[in-house]
C-alpha cells in the first residue's frame, strides 16, 4: 500500500496560512502598549516599546514571508526557514509566549523542508 505524499503547493498553503497567523499575533502585541498595565507580563513592562517595536518587525518579517512562500518565491521558503529556526531558538527565553511560537516555528520549519527537499529519500 502506498501512502500518498503532499504535494508541494499544499505544504505552501500550510506555511503561508501560519505566518500569517502568527505574523497577525507578533503584530498584535503593539497593542500591549495601550493596554491596562495589570494584563500586561512582567516582562513586557520592563521596556514594553523595545518589545512592541520587536514584535511588530517579526509580524511584519513573517507576513512578508507568507506572501512570498504564497507566490512559490524560494527566497520566500528560505526567509521563512531562516524565521522558524531564529523562533525555534529563541522561543524558550519567552516561556508563556513561546511555547506557542514553537508549535508554530516547528510546523512552518516542516512544511517548509518538505517543499524544498518534497519526499525524496537519501
Amino acid at each position: 500500500m502506498k501512502i500518498q505524499s503532499m504535494s508541494k503547493r499544499t505544504a505552501a498553503k500550510i506555511a503561508s496560512v501560519v505566518l500569517f497567523i502568527h505574523g497577525f499575533i507578533e503584530l498584535s502585541a503593539i497593542l500591549g502598549l495601550i493596554v491596562p498595565v495589570e494584563f500586561i507580563p512582567d516582562w513586557f513592562q520592563e521596556s514594553p516599546v523595545f518589545f512592541a517595536i520587536l514584535s511588530g518587525i517579526y509580524g511584519v518579517s513573517r507576513i512578508i514571508a507568507g506572501c512570498a512562500i504564497w507566490s512559490m518565491r524560494k527566497w520566500g521558503i528560505v526567509f521563512g526557514i531562516a524565521l522558524s529556526i531564529i523562533s525555534i531558538i529563541g522561543a524558550p527565553s519567552v516561556y508563556a509566549f513561546g511555547v506557542m511560537d514553537l508549535i508554530l516555528a516547528v510546523l512552518v520549519l516542516i512544511s517548509l523542508l518538505y517543499m524544498w527537499f518534497g519526499n525524496e529519500k537519501l
